[in-house]
Formats: C-alpha cells, sequence, structure tokens
C-alpha cells in the first residue's frame, strides 16, 4: 500500500479515502475495531456479537462497491431529465392538484417577506431577492433531486453574499452566482453529490451558530434604525449599537419586537398559517394608519421591468484570483446547505424517500444559472419553506412553480405596497430566522459521535465572529482534522483514556428507544 500511495498520481477516490480516515466517521470507526456491541431495543444491557471475518467483510464490502458503481456509473449528460418526466407528469395529476396548488400559495406568501429581508442582509436591491425567487424556484423545482424542496434565496447564505458585494462589487455578482451554479451543475453530472460528507458536522454546526449570530448582531441597526459605518465585524457592530443606544428610534424598535412575537406566536396558533406575511403586512399597516417614522423599502421597478434577461458581465482579468476564492467559497456553502437541507426534509417526510444528491446540485445548477441570466444572487434549497411545503400535504412539485408565480406577481403587480414595507419589519423577520440557527440540529449530532467535536465547533464560530468567514471555515476544519490526527494517534499507541472512554460506553450503552420516548 505505501508503495501504491508513493506514486506521483493518486486517484481522486484514493485521496477521498484518506480524507473520511479525518472525518468524524473514519474516527469513530476505528473506535469499535476490537469489538462489535449490538444493544437490544427492549433490553438496555449490551450483548457481544461475534464480529465477521476480514475476509467476510472485504467480500460485502467490495460487493456492495462494485453494485453501488454499475448502479452509478456513467456522467449524467442529459441531466437526469428521463428519470424526471414521470414526477412532472404527477404535477398535473386532479387528485392532489388542489392542494399542491394551496400549498403553493401559502409558501408564497412565506417567501415574499424572507426573500425581501434577505436581499436587504444581503447588501442588494430588495427586487434582486423577489427575482431570484421566482426565476431560481421554477428551475430548482423542475430540476431538483428532491421533490418538495422549494430553491431560493437563503439567510445562511445572505452574509456571503454581503461580503462578496462589499468586497467586489455588486456588478460582479450576477458572475459570481453564474460560476456557482456551472460548478454545482459540473459537480452534479460528474455525480460529486456525495463529496459534502467529508465535510465535519462540527464544523458544519459552527458555521450555522455564526451564521445565526451574525445576523443578529447585523440587524440589529436596522431593528433600531441607525445607521454605522460599513465594515465592521460582528463585535464592533455590538460595540456601535451600545454607543448610539440613545439615538435608537422607539417605532422602528417597537415594529421590530411586533414581528418577532407574531411570528413566535402565530404557529401555535395555527401552523399553517404564514406568519411572516401576517407579520409584515400588520407592521407595514401600523406604519401608515399610525404615520409611524419608519424607514421603508423604497421605490420597487414596476412591471416586468424587473424581470430584465441580461448576461453577467465578466470582472476584469486581474480581479480574478481573488474573485476565485469568493466563488469557490459561496458554492462550497450553497451546496452544503442544499444538501444538507434535503437530508433534513428527507427525515420530515412521512415515507421512505431519499433525495438524490447528484440530481440536487444539477437542479441548484440550473437555478442559479438563471438566478444569474436575471441579474439574481445565489440560491439555495431553503429548510424552511420545504418544511412548509411537506406540512401542507404537498405531494409533487407543483407548489415550487406556484409560489414562483406567486412571488413574481407579487413584485409584478403590488410593487407599490412592496415598497412601504418597514426595513425594522424585515429586520424582525431576519432577527427570528436568525434565533433559529442558534441550536443547530449538526451540533447535537457531531456531540453524540464525540463530545471533543466542541472544539472545531467554538474555533469556527469563534473565527468568524472575529476574524470573517472564510477564515472561520479554514480555521474549523483545520481543528477538526487535527483533533482527529491525535485521536487516531492515541488509538493506534493504545492511549489509556482511549481505553477508559470505550470500557464507559460498553458499561453505559445509550439508551434504548423505548427509554428515549418516555424520558
Amino acid at each position: 500500500r505505501r508503495s501504491e500511495l508513493s506514486s506521483p498520481i493518486v486517484s481522486t477516490k484514493c485521496a477521498f479515502v484518506m480524507l473520511s480516515h479525518l472525518s468524524h466517521r473514519g474516527c469513530r470507526a476505528a473506535t469499535w475495531q476490537a469489538r462489535i456491541v449490538r444493544f437490544s431495543p427492549a433490553v438496555s444491557k449490551p450483548v457481544a456479537s461475534k464480529p465477521d471475518s476480514l475476509a467476510q467483510s472485504r467480500r460485502r464490502s467490495t460487493t456492495s462497491t462494485s453494485s453501488q458503481e454499475q448502479k452509478n456509473a456513467g456522467f449524467i449528460l442529459d441531466l437526469g431529465t428521463k428519470e424526471l418526466i414521470p414526477e412532472w407528469k404527477k404535477m398535473i395529476a386532479p387528485s392532489t392538484f388542489v392542494t399542491d396548488v394551496t400549498a403553493g400559495v401559502t409558501v408564497g406568501c412565506v417567501a415574499v417577506p424572507l426573500s425581501l429581508a434577505i436581499a436587504v442582509a444581503s447588501g442588494v436591491p430588495p427586487e434582486v431577492g423577489l427575482v431570484s425567487a421566482a426565476v431560481a424556484g421554477v428551475a430548482g423545482g423542475l430540476m431538483g433531486g428532491t421533490t418538495l424542496a422549494i430553491t431560493g434565496p437563503a439567510a445562511a447564505i445572505s452574509l456571503l453574499v454581503c461580503e462578496a458585494v462589499q468586497t467586489h462589487g455588486l456588478g460582479t455578482l450576477p458572475f459570481i452566482t453564474l460560476a456557482c451554479g456551472g460548478l454545482q451543475l459540473a459537480m452534479g453530472v460528474v455525480r460529486g453529490g456525495g463529496i459534502t460528507k467529508y465535510v465535519p458536522e462540527s464544523v458544519i454546526a459552527g458555521f450555522t451558530t455564526g451564521i445565526g449570530v451574525m445576523i443578529l448582531a447585523g440587524q440589529l441597526p436596522k431593528a433600531l434604525d441607525l445607521t454605522l459605518p460599513a465594515g465592521l465585524n460582528t463585535v464592533e457592530v455590538v460595540q456601535a449599537v451600545g454607543a448610539n443606544i440613545f439615538k435608537i428610534n422607539p417605532a422602528a424598535f417597537a415594529l421590530t419586537i411586533g414581528v418577532i412575537g407574531t411570528m413566535h406566536v402565530i404557529p401555535k396558533i395555527h401552523p399553517k398559517i404564514p406568519s411572516a406575511l401576517v407579520a409584515v403586512g400588520g407592521a407595514t399597516a401600523t406604519t401608515k394608519l399610525l404615520g409611524l417614522s419608519a424607514t421603508s423599502i423604497g421605490a420597487l421597478p414596476s412591471g416586468l421591468s424587473a424581470f430584465t434577461l441580461s448576461m453577467p458581465t465578466l470582472p476584469p482579468v486581474e480581479s480574478l484570483p481573488a474573485l476565485g476564492g469568493t466563488i469557490l467559497l459561496i458554492y462550497a456553502m450553497t451546496s452544503a446547505e442544499t444538501l444538507l437541507s434535503c437530508t433534513a426534509l428527507d427525515r420530515l417526510r412521512p415515507t421512505s424517500y431519499k433525495h438524490n444528491p447528484d440530481q440536487e446540485l444539477i437542479g441548484q445548477g440550473v437555478a442559479n444559472i438563471t438566478s444569474a441570466a436575471f441579474m439574481g444572487m445565489p440560491v439555495t434549497a431553503v429548510i424552511a419553506r420545504s418544511s412548509l411545503n411537506i406540512k401542507l400535504k404537498a405531494n409533487s412539485r407543483l407548489p415550487a412553480l406556484v409560489q414562483s408565480a406567486f412571488v413574481f406577481g407579487s413584485l409584478a403587480l403590488y410593487s407599490d405596497v412592496i415598497s412601504a414595507v418597514p426595513l425594522s419589519a424585515l429586520a424582525g423577520v431576519l432577527i427570528s430566522s436568525g434565533a433559529g440557527m442558534l441550536q443547530p440540529a449538526e451540533l447535537k449530532s457531531c456531540l453524540a459521535d464525540d463530545k471533543y467535536n466542541i472544539g472545531p465547533y467554538l474555533v469556527t464560530t469563534g473565527g468568524m465572529l472575529t476574524m470573517g468567514m472564510a477564515e472561520g471555515i479554514v480555521l474549523g476544519c483545520a481543528s477538526s482534522a487535527a483533533k482527529h490526527l491525535v485521536q487516531q494517534r492515541l488509538l493506534a499507541g493504545g492511549g489509556d483514556w482511549v481505553v477508559q472512554a470505550a470500557e464507559s460506553r460498553l458499561k453505559d450503552p445509550p439508551p434504548s428507544p423505548d427509554t428515549r420516548k418516555e424520558a
């Protein structure tokens, strides 16, 4: 094996195998090489079972790998349209048509205020968020690998987009979106959708928490109607808000609190009511009726003038090296956000449906290319709108198209009404979304695998808040790799703490499913 690895040419698959040994999955599997323990769902005591022989394990692994390779052999040159045609036909089924249209309209009511808020947080004109949601929603809904997923601007990517706009200018955003879409499309065609499983969960959890904190801090000035200098990090924003606390606008602050409270209460009353639309609509009506002095969105393009088909401009050659790093970062995070959202949606569905990661990357690639053609911003599969689609008993891809039509009609027909929405109301929507990111599900999962994953998690979050998003992610990945290398070295050397940890796990096995339900 050493002679093979010393060859100057190492295959991509071999490189992925070596990366997996640095991930939490490889470390966790190495912990249990000596003994296999099986837990009965009815008995809490562990029952030792005889492990398979090395020959049996290799035979089973070889058979599984060969069958999977035969199933996934070749590139997806037809973009998966052959497998998608039956799903497209389900959209016109009479038995589910009314339910799907109703679900699409409801999701559209949520998509309009969220797209507006995310566009404002991204530092782009509000109409860019609506245009991106309208045109990319159709492409992602038709071509994606998850039947009930909704595509649109995502809060978790908004700060990446904002940083890109501040660094490279608003004019380069369509090119960034186009490049991200091209990379996603290419990765899906070559069946690279499974590559995201090599990203450590602790880094993803730290990224989610860091984005949540940054959204909360970034929306404070808008919630209080304060004007702060651009380019401040999260700590500096909080300090600046504290220094100007006596200059806040009470009306804007009251509207923000009202929106947050409405979005928190309405789902408890009825989960199918679009709380974001009700909250923002109520704040806008209150501002008009009471004549409150709160800064609004401002004038928007009317009619079809916002939907302009144009080719993104190629930036200067000397700026491409710096722009390349931004493109790769946004591409990696949008792809990870999409595939993680689709994995979460698989758990929400009442069936055994599993998404197709390769097809999902193809769909998101086509969606981002379409968004760039209309001078839009990067989009992903968004968990909030997609989970609402599932709760509304949607059955096909039709709701994704209906919600896009709803967003399109809102901008084309009611731009005057949208222009009166207070910015503090949109800040309340994003603060509610950001608060939901502070306890990501990935953190619980990675801590259950290994409690020492808290290290990369804290490094990622702290680096993002103090130095920047890219720096925090790089530091988090480096700390995760270092942690697993140390653990593997201790496992190979038989460290005492590793043996004690293994013995404690055998003595105190995890509770059975019945015990968890009772707890």
